[in-house]
């Protein structure tokens, strides 16, 4: 069996063709056995909480958390960090 790995993705007002090209990339990867937890830093432009809960319902490997208030980067990723529960993460940034 294949080791579960944790990408950590933090979002905040993302430009929506980079994100879906990030979020593509990492899905289409031929290792299959990771969680993606992305956690979205109360983004003031609705499309990106949109897409993002688009992806969540098309792949069951997405975890979607989006903050009702602004955290800043350190703490959205202390966030996402709380949710892992692997012994292997990744960190990947919206930009």
């Amino acid at each position: 069996m294949e080791d579960r790995v944790d990408i950590l993705l933090t979002t905040y007002n993302s430009n929506i063709e980079y994100l879906k090209m990030q979020i593509d990339s990492i899905l289409n990867q031929t290792y299959k056995n990771f969680t993606l937890i992305i956690s979205d830093d109360c983004s003031t432009k609705e499309d990106v909480k949109i897409v993002l809960k688009e992806y969540e319902q098309k792949d069951k490997r997405i975890k979607l958390y989006l903050q009702p208030q602004n955290l800043g980067y350190t703490r959205n990723f202390e966030f996402v960090l709380t949710k892992s529960a692997s012994n292997y993460i990744a960190f990947s940034d919206h930009d």
